[in-house]
């Protein structure tokens, strides 16, 4: 299986990369393709050099990208979400499936604030927009714990979507991690929930002065 990761020249992108290149083959999207080819360098030697193993990563510009995957992940900041979205619905591979990650959000004078587009969710604009299945996953995982391959992150991953096809095939990525759990909240139209958790995260975080928190249902 083919996984893009649009946006993945970010933290969470790099991230999840990382930590899906010893089981898929992983592509970097970028707006830039040479910062895509410099960003999947990088994965692969950080990878080499944690791990010891080699891996598959490629850089490509968005489009290219999202159009020789199976699985596309939309991992840019939300300004962009819905920008990147359009660009990516003439020509993302019609037979696959896309993961939004995306949270809608604003820091406010108290905190961060959950800001979404209209009446929908991030998830719902975007799969407005592309003409294949999304699912909403990935919101709440701390990119910086996520990505250092030395430690394994203890921690359940919520998702929403309208295919159980696309679910299961989300599932199985978030499996292929070691210790995260997938845990199915429903259709995609409950996605409001999964995404307003983070800056729920991020506002306990700033408060009490912690780091790296995500979400464990016990």
């Amino acid at each position: 299986m083919k996984i893009a990761i649009v946006g993945g020249t970010g933290d969470l992108g790099e991230a999840l990369a990382k930590r899906l290149c010893s089981k898929y083959e992983v592509i970097v999207g970028s707006r830039s393709a040479e910062k895509a080819s410099v960003a999947a360098q990088k994965i692969k030697e950080d990878v080499k050099k944690t791990l010891g193993t080699e891996v598959v990563v490629k850089g490509f510009q968005n489009e290219m990208a999202s159009s020789l995957a199976d699985v596309v992940v939309l991992a840019v900041p939300y300004e962009f979400a819905l920008e990147t979205a359009n660009a990516l619905s003439k020509s993302i591979n019609p037979n696959s499936i896309l993961v939004c990650p995306v949270v809608p959000m604003k820091k406010g004078e108290g905190g961060f604030e959950y800001s979404p587009p209209n009446s929908l969710s991030m998830a719902q604009a975007v799969s407005n927009i592309v003409k294949v299945p999304v699912v909403a996953a990935f919101h709440t995982l701390p990119a910086e714990r996520l990505g250092d391959l030395s430690v394994q992150p203890d921690f359940d991953v919520p998702i929403c979507g309208d295919s159980k096809e696309a679910i299961e095939t989300v599932k199985n990525i978030v499996l292929s991690i070691p210790n995260l759990r997938p845990l199915v909240v429903g259709p995609l139209k409950l996605s409001y929930l999964v995404e307003s958790l983070t800056p729920l995260i991020l506002n306990v975080a700033i408060k009490n002065k912690l780091k790296n928190l995500s979400i464990k249902f016990v």
